[in-house]
Parts: C-alpha cells; sequence; structure tokens
C-alpha cells in the first residue's frame, strides 16, 4: 500500500518548521498588541500552551483562536508572574552591587551564595511557565513548584541550559533565523524538557504511593 504524503518524516519535519514560525510569528504580534512590557509573558504563556499540546500531542489546534483565547485569559496572571520574576531580579541585582562596597571573607561568602541563588532563580525562571501551562494550582504554588522541580531535577536543568546555548548559538551564526523562530525554538526545548521533569516526578509520585 503506498504511503501518503502527509504519512511521511519529511512532511512531519515540515509542518513543525511552519507551524514553528507561525507560532513565533504570533509570539511576535501579541507581545506587540501589549505594548511589549504587557504582552510579553502573555504571549509568552500562550506560546507555551501551544507548545505543549503540541508534544503532548492533544490533537490539531486552531493556531490563532487557541493563542488568542490564553493571551486574553492569563493576561493578568501572566503579568503578575513578570513582575514578581522582574522584581526578584532586580532585587539580586542590587545585591550584587553591593557587593563592591564589601571586602574579605564576607564579600566571599555573600558572593558565593549570590551566585547559588541566582543559578536557582535561573532554573525557577526556566520552570515557571511550563509548569503554569501544565497544572492546575493556587497562584503562589506555581513557584514552589517550579523551584521543587528545578531542585531535584539538576541533570534536566542543565540538559536544558546546554540545549539553549547551543540553539542561541545556532541563531548567532545564523540570525536571519530569529525573526521566524527564536521564541518558538527556544520554547519548545524549554518545554520538552520540561515535560521529561514532570513525567518524572509523576513516576517517582506513583513509585511512594505503591509503596506506602
Amino acid at each position: 500500500m503506498e504511503r501518503s504524503w502527509t504519512d511521511t518524516r519529511l512532511y512531519t519535519v515540515t509542518d513543525w518548521i511552519m507551524k514553528l514560525a507561525y507560532i513565533n510569528l504570533l509570539w511576535l504580534l501579541f507581545t506587540f498588541i501589549g505594548i511589549v512590557v504587557f504582552g510579553i509573558m502573555p504571549a509568552t504563556v500562550a506560546l507555551f500552551t501551544v507548545v505543549r499540546q503540541w508534544l503532548e500531542k492533544e490533537g490539531d489546534l486552531p493556531l490563532f483562536k487557541t493563542f488568542f483565547s490564553v493571551f486574553k485569559r492569563e493576561f493578568f496572571k501572566a503579568n503578575l508572574i513578570g513582575v514578581i520574576l522582574a522584581v526578584a531580579g532586580y532585587v539580586l541585582y542590587i545585591d550584587f552591587l553591593y557587593l563592591s562596597v564589601v571586602h574579605g571573607y564576607v564579600h566571599t561568602f555573600l558572593a558565593s551564595a549570590l551566585v547559588l541563588v541566582t543559578l536557582w532563580f535561573t532554573a525557577m525562571t526556566m520552570f515557571i511557565i511550563p509548569v503554569y501551562v501544565h497544572y492546575d494550582l493556587p497562584f503562589f504554588k506555581y513557584f514552589n513548584y517550579a523551584f521543587i522541580i528545578s531542585l531535584i531535577n539538576p541533570h534536566i536543568v542543565i540538559f536544558m541550559g546546554l540545549l539553549i546555548a547551543v540553539t542561541y548559538r545556532l541563531f548567532t551564526i545564523i540570525p536571519g533565523l530569529i525573526l521566524f523562530f527564536f521564541a518558538s525554538a527556544m520554547a519548545s526545548i524549554i518545554m520538552w524538557c520540561a515535560l521529561l521533569a514532570f513525567k518524572r516526578m509523576e513516576k517517582k509520585k506513583q513509585g511512594l504511593e505503591k509503596t506506602a
């Protein structure tokens, strides 16, 4: 029996490339609709929602309708997440500035502590939106979950960081791809790695329930 063109691997790859380009343009569009500052977080949540549904194979989506619906529904909560992350990041920045006025053992201790906190904050930041679009939790528990997941999955965090670094390097080599693929490619990498962590946690939870 002859295979259909839509069943070939080439079609699957081509379809993914076209979809990634489309949702990247949607992300740019809705970011600018929100005057950038108020648009970037809800547009990013919408982007991750679509990517998650693809990775979980939840069927074909009306992309524009789904993107717009999530953008509207999550506008305020997504921006609140952005504000919290921005404030936390600013506090870390001020703390690093403070290091310039301390010396000796105090400087060494504070610098070491700040580096650890910054690494944790970066890891938690990478997980917060995947956690937000995957789980249904009270608002501030999203931050707790993102922290816990990043803490108990350091190998996935490192793997995610390496993939992001390699992808970023690719975009610096071929900057023409940025307009069409940067946000969607990064979202796909982060969401895929996050789903690995989520499934690992679910297996651990099931194992504990069986032994209880």
